[in-house]
């Protein structure tokens, strides 16, 4: 695709990162493992990615472009590919070497797998001491549900936040169904806990020397960045003529004159808040002059009504813009309801390099978030190209294990070392 954006293109290398001469083994698939290791390789690492014969499946997503699938390139740009059948023995042993040489190793197949493969932490720990592990799974490593499948869909579910987010929905439409979410919270935020591990376990390592296992839970990570947890789990009553604290599902949302739509932060029938709505409206004495609106108790037993008149207020303004100086001046926080396409071609982006474009491979360009962090010492980001599975079998090989040509070309031929790769990458 062409970059209508104008956005940025990624560099093919970077210099030093936070992470730079650390070594990554990425067994990981589809989300949570990948979204982590890519955080890893944004933070300078050598991260490289192992796969099996058939490759990760998201390689067979659409969009896809020249044989790469925009959703594998997303979560996987910036590694190094190699691709082995670990049916075969020598595949193990050669995964073994690579162990040996590296500081991280990256999982998240159900409990048991990589240890029945001969890639446990048991087997890789005793082989290298220093090495640092990370597993991440649904339930853990332990408990009664640890064998259970499990996606983003399912852990967000089983953590009470499908059911939350429509619960919020339900208080304005009482026939909302339940549905799941389009975004995998449950893999992502778990991507990111792990990364924090890893470079905790690094920094520890760095004084005593050794590595050691990291169990992180998807279900775990939902319950930790769930910051309702103990508001739902507190059975004391809230007092008399108070509003329960931070419940964004009852801020709101509003329609300007163009059509937009406006989210503004702060619960209207609190009262702080609803004394910066009335001021906003330019009606200071609202709680005064109308009994529906004169306490927290009346404003929550009237907010639809209340809604209404933020409604009828709100779109005599022509667009986002106006109102906004409406609602800066009076302390009160508004964002435009915008799509991912609006806010990566705004100006913002471009000046944040927020979406940067990577190579196709053919040429023209695939558009990929770019690493949320800027360093004041370090060069960090999206980097490289995205690979093919197996592209790096020799050059990995090579570099760490230091495998001569004809050692490879044997390996290629028993069928430990495989690779798809089109005829003329670019």
């Amino acid at each position: 695709m062409s970059n209508t954006f104008g956005l940025p293109a990624a560099p093919e290398s970077r210099g030093p990162g936070p992470l730079d001469g650390v070594v990554v083994l990425d067994f990981s698939r589809v989300l949570s493992g990948p979204h982590c290791a890519r955080a890893l390789a944004d933070l300078g690492a050598d991260v490289i990615k192992i796969e099996p014969p058939e490759g990760d499946m998201t390689r067979y997503a659409q969009p896809r472009v020249n044989s790469l699938a925009t959703y594998y390139v997303q979560q996987n740009v910036g590694k190094r590919v190699i691709s082995l059948n670990l049916k075969k023995p020598e595949a193990v042993s050669l995964l073994h070497r690579l162990a040996a040489r590296a500081d991280v190793v990256l999982e998240n197949f159900r409990p048991g797998v990589m240890d029945r493969t001969g890639l446990g932490y048991a087997q890789l720990s005793a082989i290298n001491p220093r090495i640092v592990y990370a597993s991440i799974s649904g339930f853990g490593q332990t408990g009664p549900w640890k064998d259970r499948r499990a996606y983003a869909s399912v852990i967000q579910a089983e953590s009470g936040l499908t059911r939350s987010q429509v619960e919020a929905q339900r208080r304005r439409r009482p026939d909302f169904p339940y549905v799941t979410d389009e975004h995998s919270h449950g893999d992502v935020y778990t991507s990111l806990e792990a990364a924090i591990a890893i470079c905790a376990a690094l920094f520890q390592r760095s004084s005593t020397g050794k590595g050691q296992h990291i169990d992180i839970s998807m279900l775990d990570t939902l319950l930790s960045v769930n910051e309702h947890l103990q508001s739902d789990l507190w059975d004391g009553p809230v007092p008399e003529g108070q509003v329960r604290s931070y419940q964004p599902g009852d801020y709101v949302i509003l329609t300007v004159g163009d059509g937009r739509s406006v989210v503004v932060t702060g619960h209207p029938a609190e009262d702080g808040n609803f004394a910066q709505f009335a001021a906003a409206m330019g009606r200071p004495n609202l709680a005064q002059e109308d009994p529906r609106y004169a306490n927290p108790s009346s404003r929550l037993a009237h907010l639809q009504e209340l809604y209404d008149e933020l409604q009828a207020w709100a779109i005599t303004f022509p667009n986002g813009d106006e109102i906004e100086k409406v609602f800066e001046a009076n302390g009160l926080a508004m964002g435009n309801v915008r799509s991912t396409r609006e806010v990566a071609g705004s100006e913002w982006s471009r000046e944040r390099a927020s979406v940067m474009a990577v190579s196709d491979r053919g040429g023209g360009e695939i558009l990929v978030p770019n690493a949320p962090w800027r360093f004041s010492g370090a060069d960090v980001g999206v980097r490289g190209v995205p690979k093919y599975r197996g592209e790096d079998n020799r050059e990995v090989l090579h570099d760490l294990l230091g495998l001569a040509d004809d050692e490879l070309t044997a390996l290629e031929t028993a069928g430990v070392l495989l690779s798809r790769v089109p005829d003329r990458p670019s």
